[in-house]
């Protein structure tokens, strides 16, 4: 059997290599495409890999024209246009294909003529790939006499018409080959793998000018491996994409012809995303979304931010396949959801000083029984570990939760000229660039034994301050002990149209609002708490400001809450301690 050029095999499955045209890879930005076919079965992949091959020499054909006429100005109007063309390549199509099937139920044909008519088919077709092969003009050139006597003598094709009419035919004698091919080996089901001729009446015409397109299960597949997986982000961020991604794909279906798919059908999906529930997925089970959000009787739905990151995620997939030729238009763009956006400050409150005295006057803080269970039991024991440091450092220092969990003894460290503090740097899973900065250590945490405690765990040989939180299976801390504090709340008398918008979070907001009386400028403020990078020079990768800088503001921050409680328990403790 004939090698076609482009298929390969990797172990047992087969993949479709087209190499993108010199001139045209600054236009598509790559030199070449992969794709798997996702079959071992050769003669399925070859079909396919035809298929695969013709829509991209369409492509290139197409970008390769446009790039000719560009600065040509308008041209006037000729007799066949890309219309009139893509209507008579179909009828070609199915004129052979009609004299294909006749002979397809001839009687058999002696052996060795079948092996010869399959040697020139395979020929055939390992010509027809490539329009660098000069034998390809040919073949085509003759079809296209073929198909162009139907209209006699007087007619003409404007020059974008003649590149599309020439491309169309190209395909539709692969098409052809493969199907003969086919029923030379027995196979008379006469699949059509090209979309453009699929679905034709063979004993009519078509007069549809535009292909349908890839179906949106293989339009999915080709945006998570050429964008998706080549982007720098976290495994958690790449598993949430391909979540939403797979709800897209059950909502839309996989076979749904790309080009098909409307505004309207956009439209759909987001307002079927206004009465879902919270954590539908969760729930699911083999439901669709759409039975998941009729059957919604809470009166609860996603939140905006979550609506819009599946809207979002709908129009970065389509927007990539306009760019890729696949669709004309992006039908998703700007699509937003169906409900008004709430202000950040009123999804997640700040702490009031009362608030924060019921939250610290949890046995934890004070004495319990441990710190898991039964931390809100009192006990003798003042455990000093996550559930303890981890609230305290929120409020002091503003840091994120994130942050915090990943905290080693060497990120606690003293300036040279004295001031403690906690530096945040790059080898941390940080939310952005300009999460790195230096935090000076507030005073309160410091009268509560911060850096004592710190020295314990470096001269222990720690690798994390808080090992005591494991990492989730998506490698967060932050994941498990987002759960801990959630439960730790429960147990705080907060008044309840409050509580829902109460977090760990909360703390953060707390923290800047004290800041805000303390005189510092916006960009102090900012550089605490890593919502920017200033432009001074410091110590630390030669951006931001140094910790001795920022203490005088971090130092001023107070709140109107008792902790002298807190600061007893540690008395007590140190005292009784058997060092």
């Amino acid at each position: 059997m004939a090698k076609i050029r482009g298929l390969q095999q990797r172990g047992r499955t087969y993949y479709s290599r087209i190499v993108v045209p010199q001139a045209l890879v600054s236009h598509f930005g790559r030199r070449e495409i992969l794709k798997s076919l996702r079959t071992t079965n050769r003669r399925d992949a070859e079909a396919l890999h035809l298929e695969h091959a013709a829509y991209w020499a369409a492509a290139f054909a197409e970008a390769q024209s446009d790039l000719e006429n560009q600065g040509n100005g308008p041209q006037s109007s000729q007799h066949l246009d890309t219309e009139a063309v893509s209507a008579l390549a179909r009828r070609f199509f199915v004129r052979r294909m009609n004299e294909l099937t006749l002979r397809a139920r001839s009687p058999a044909d002696f052996e060795d003529e079948k092996v010869a008519a399959a040697e020139d088919l395979q020929w055939e077709l390992s010509t027809l790939q490539s329009w660098k092969n000069p034998e390809t003009s040919r073949l085509v050139e003759d079809a296209q006499k073929e198909a162009l006597e139907e209209l006699g003598e007087d007619n003409s094709i404007d020059r974008r018409a003649a590149n599309l009419f020439a491309e169309l035919i190209r395909r539709a004698l692969v098409q052809l080959g493969a199907t003969e091919l086919a029923h030379l080996e027995g196979n008379f089901t006469d699949h059509i793998a090209d979309s453009f001729f699929r679905n034709i009446e063979t004993k009519g015409t078509d007069h549809r000018p535009f292909d349908d397109g890839p179906d949106f299960g293989e339009c999915i597949e080709r945006f998570q491996t050429e964008v998706l997986d080549l982007r720098s982000v976290t495994e958690k961020t790449r598993l949430k994409h391909k979540a939403l991604l797979m709800q897209i794909r059950q909502y839309f279906g996989p076979e749904a012809r790309l080009q098909r798919i409307s505004r309207a059908d956009c439209n759909g999906f987001r307002d079927i995303l206004a009465k879902l529930p919270p954590n539908f997925s969760k729930r699911a089970g083999n439901r669709s979304i759409a039975k998941i959000a009729e059957a919604n009787r809470s009166g609860k739905t996603l939140a905006w931010e979550t609506q819009n990151t599946y809207l979002k995620m709908l129009s970065d997939l389509l927007g990539w396949a306009k760019r890729e030729r696949l669709v004309h238009d992006n039908v998703a763009e700007q699509i937003t959801p169906l409900r008004a956006r709430q202000p950040a400050e009123s999804q997640r409150l700040p702490f009031s000083d009362a608030e924060l005295q019921s939250l610290f006057a949890v046995p934890l803080f004070t004495g319990s029984v441990d710190d898991e269970r039964r931390f809100k039991r009192v006990g003798p024991n003042l455990v000093r570990r996550s559930r303890y440091w981890a609230p305290l450092l929120g409020l002091f220092t503003g840091m994120r939760m994130g942050e915090i969990v990943q905290l080693t003894p060497e990120h606690v460290r003293v300036s040279p000229s004295g001031t403690p503090f906690i530096v945040l740097t790059r080898d941390m899973k940080l939310k952005t660039g300009n999460a790195e900065r230096e935090v000076p250590i507030h005073p309160q945490l410091i009268e509560l034994g911060f850096l004592e405690w710190v020295g314990e765990r470096r001269d222990a040989g720690a690798k994390r301050l808080f090992d005591d939180v494991p990492e989730s299976k998506h490698g967060y801390a932050s994941d498990v002990f987002s759960k801990r504090f959630a439960t730790m709340l429960k147990s705080v008398d907060l008044p309840a149209a409050r509580k829902s918008k109460l977090c760990f979070h909360s703390l953060r907001h707390t923290f800047k609002d004290a800041l805000n009386e303390t005189g510092a400028s916006e960009e102090q403020k900012d550089e605490v708490c890593g919502w920017s990078r200033g432009k001074n020079t410091g110590r630390r990768y030669g951006t931001g400001l140094s910790a001795d800088q920022l203490k005088p503001f971090v130092d001023a921050v107070a709140f109107d809450v008792d902790f002298s409680k807190l600061e007893e328990a540690y008395r007590v403790a140190t005292e009784t301690s058997p060092n």
